[in-house]
């Protein structure tokens, strides 16, 4: 028999995207409601392409780095939207923090390949969607901590 249920689909779908085109599994725990981000996986994704711009910002601003970062990010997300956000990064005090990096034209530049293969894209379910309210979304795909797509 054959399973048509909400739940069967969703874990079709997340499995199809975990197993055969290397998405990673997003936890709930991961998620700023508030924000509607995945703050940990924004940090990670920018320490990890970004390491000397990091580390000069870590310099000026010591522990509230993240605080600064995410209250900046918000904004420009508010003010431009995900895409463009994802496309040209954000502006940090005169310096520009990138949120993904796009497939090169060719495989010549192994520095561009290797910031390629490192957007981790999470597929996280049951996601609450309003912060006070128990609603969630089915299913919430994400670049690098920053949601791109969701199911209801």
């Amino acid at each position: 028999m054959t399973q048509t249920t909400e739940r069967a689909f969703e874990s079709y779908v997340e499995q199809l995207l975990l197993g055969r085109s290397g998405w990673l599994a997003g936890s709930v725990a991961d998620w700023d409601v508030e924000r509607a981000l995945f703050p940990t996986h924004v940090f990670t994704f920018l320490q990890e392409t970004q390491q000397k711009l990091w580390s000069e910002m870590q310099t000026l601003h010591g522990a509230a780095l993240e605080s600064l970062l995410l209250n900046t990010l918000e904004k420009e997300l508010d003010l431009k939207g995900s895409l463009y956000v994802l496309r040209h990064g954000f502006k940090f005090y005169g310096k520009t923090f990138r949120l993904a990096y796009f497939k090169p034209a060719h495989g010549l530049n192994e520095e561009v390949q290797a910031l390629y293969a490192s957007n981790r894209l999470t597929v996280t379910r049951q996601v609450p969607c309003h912060p006070g309210k128990h609603d969630t979304v089915d299913l919430l795909f994400a670049v690098n901590g920053l949601p791109i797509a969701t199911t209801s």
